[in-house]
């Protein structure tokens, strides 16, 4: 008979919860500017489903807000929507049922929202925009030329009008000619390192906003990471540094993709690293010299402008080999 109730009890929240989740993704598609409020919200009545129930009823809901939006709305922007809240919503349940750190809590919203931004665009390129992955970034690159090259044209006749020499416009040129040089390479070459960035950011913003509203609703998260103690570990470390040299190894024999793959490992490694040398050095400021927040803000912003930004890198390879902070469990064990 208890399971009788239990099974009707969430049934009925889950019911309650697909409602929920329908309706924030039918405002979300008819008002697009809310789309980044919704990424952030819509995956949090995945997580309290997840935490009170399980991996079934979870499921269960998000496929009935699909078909309940879908009966409102274009059933393709439910499926988009319910992607992402699904994903990260079930990574960020797991978390909080199983009470893990801060850290492994933040690496899994991640991995989640890695993984929602890839099956979202798979699935526009699929079923909206109807093109290959290619000629979509093809399409979009010749576009965004068009509309740099218009743009630095007028700024150009602007300045020149307010009777500036066109040697000293020599800078808007030379960008204009990095803008003209880019190909569909270059960009494929910045997706895995942009994609590592944005959900870097997705997974603080997502830990931030989905522990304000679950505190309230007595699910206990532990506070945010600070950002002086993100570290990248030895393993981590190594992992990068083992792709580097595949990627070099593949390009030295000229095998098919090696260039891509020791460019953009290159290119992740480097981001990777410049963001643990940006938190040790927070760390340095904060913790040890006590500075404060808007000091430690304003030169970070102007060290990392400047051409003194490239020694981020450094400061990050270094903390990973020999972890100054102590933040590594899997730290090389020193006498």
């Amino acid at each position: 008979m208890k399971n009788k109730d239990y099974s009707t009890k969430a049934m009925v929240e889950a019911s309650l919860m697909a409602v929920i989740i329908s309706v924030m993704m039918i405002i979300i598609g008819y008002l697009p500017f809310l789309a980044l409020i919704g990424t952030l919200i819509l995956p949090i009545p995945v997580a309290i489903l997840y935490i009170r129930h399980n991996s079934k009823i979870t499921i269960t809901a998000i496929s009935l807000s699909i078909i309940l939006a879908s009966l409102v709305y274009n059933p393709i922007i439910a499926i988009g929507s319910a992607i992402t809240c699904s994903t990260v919503g079930i990574a960020l349940g797991y978390c909080v049922k199983k009470n893990k750190s801060p850290s492994t809590t933040l690496l899994f919203l991640a991995i989640g929202s890695a993984i929602s931004n890839t099956l979202t665009l798979a699935f526009s390129l699929l079923f909206i925009e109807k093109i290959g992955f290619m000629n979509f970034i093809t399409n979009k690159l010749d576009f965004m030329k068009a509309s740099m090259t218009a743009s630095f044209t007028q700024l150009k006749a602007i300045y020149m009008q307010a009777g500036i020499t066109p040697k000293q416009l020599k800078i808007l040129d030379d960008n204009l000619e990095i803008i003209k040089k880019m190909d569909v390479m270059l960009v494929l070459i910045v997706i895995p390192a942009s994609i590592f960035i944005f959900s870097f950011i997705s997974a603080y913003l997502n830990y931030i906003v989905s522990r304000a509203i679950l505190n309230k609703l007595n699910y206990k998260m532990q506070e945010v990471l600070p950002f002086s103690r993100v570290y990248v570990s030895n393993i981590v470390g190594a992992v990068l540094i083992g792709i580097v040299c595949i990627g070099i190894i593949l390009s030295a024999k000229k095998i098919t993709g090696g260039n891509y793959i020791l460019n953009a490992s290159q290119l992740l490694t480097q981001y990777i690293f410049i963001i643990n040398g940006l938190a040790a050095t927070t760390y340095f400021l904060r913790v040890k010299r006590k500075l404060s927040k808007p000091i430690v803000l304003l030169f970070i912003a102007l060290t990392t402008l400047s051409s003194l930004g490239k020694i981020y890198f450094s400061i990050g390879l270094m903390e990973m080999a020999f972890d100054f902070r102590r933040l590594d469990p899997y730290r090389i064990k020193r006498k």
